[in-house]
């Protein structure tokens, strides 16, 4: 089991270790890595870096654990204020 997950109604299951989770978390929040396909490539880490600013976490472009840690958080929130807003 992943330390790191999320699973919503409105997401479903993203493991957030893997690097397509991780991926499709951060075009999830608005941050565009590209085609979601499990690569760390440059627009992967120009969502990472986009997202770390966002959150105001260290912004080294990095999917560690205080990326994903904040990754898991910032879903969490939405799939909350969605179910709040409906």
């Amino acid at each position: 089991m992943p330390q790191f997950e999320h699973n919503s109604d409105k997401f479903g299951y993203i493991n957030l270790e893997a690097m397509d989770g991780a991926q499709k978390a951060l075009q999830l929040l608005g941050h565009d890595p590209g085609t979601v396909d499990g690569k760390n490539g440059p627009k992967t880490e120009r969502a990472v870096r986009s997202f770390q600013a966002s959150v105001t976490i260290k912004i080294d472009g990095i999917i560690g654990p205080e990326t994903r840690q904040a990754l898991q958080s910032a879903l969490e929130k939405q799939a909350a204020d969605s179910v709040g807003s409906v």
